[in-house]
């Protein structure tokens, strides 16, 4: 199994390689087109990691002379793409550190004398951590809702025992409306805002 997750990529790239272009395509434009092919296969597969799969595609653009190294590397030049990777770096600290749910707590200490408070400290937590952690599922999966169902379960709502509806329904509500929101107002905010 491991020889074959080496070795489809590879013979995949290869064969396409080898196809004649169709009229109006460049012959470069179809080499790309196996290099592609063959780094997505190597992703799905999963022979070496993610990040090195797509370093060996990148180096086989250059390598063949597919692409310029300029122009393989080009979209590494891009200051957005670094945003996002120290962005990436900070929420990782947030969640290894706990500083996330300190947030969250001080928020639901502040606001949190009743439901409405509560909805809106979630909210708050999620507009502070928005900025730093560039996954809105990290940080709505991640940070807000174990901190949202342990409060409900304070609460004595549970989504299993029929009690969803006293506190945690209107929770759970909140914070997926809050994340949306948020996760539009930065452009760290979601991974896909660039």
């Amino acid at each position: 199994m491991v020889r074959l997750r080496f070795s489809l990529p590879l013979a995949l790239g290869g064969g396409l390689w080898f196809v004649p272009a169709p009229s109006g395509v460049d012959p470069e434009g179809m080499h790309l087109l196996a290099i592609f092919i063959a780094t997505i296969v190597g992703i799905i597969l999963k022979p070496l990691p993610m990040g090195a799969v797509a370093m060996v595609g990148i180096a086989a653009t250059a390598l063949t002379g597919t692409l310029a190294i300029g122009e393989a590397l080009s979209g590494f030049g891009n200051q957005v793409i670094w945003l996002i990777v120290l962005a990436f770096f900070i929420s990782r600290g947030f969640i290894k550190t706990g500083l996330g749910a300190r947030i969250a707590y001080l928020f639901m200490a502040l606001l949190g004398r009743k439901s409405l408070g509560l909805g809106y400290g979630l909210v708050a937590t999620d507009l502070v951590l928005a900025p730093a952690i560039p996954s809105n599922t990290a940080r709505a999966g991640g940070v807000v809702y174990p901190i949202l169902r342990s409060v409900a379960e304070a609460y004595e709502s549970r989504p299993d025992d029929g009690t969803a509806g006293r506190l945690g329904a209107f929770l759970t509500v909140v914070a997926f409306q809050g994340t949306v929101i948020t996760s539009a107002m930065f452009l760290t905010a979601m991974a896909a805002n660039p």
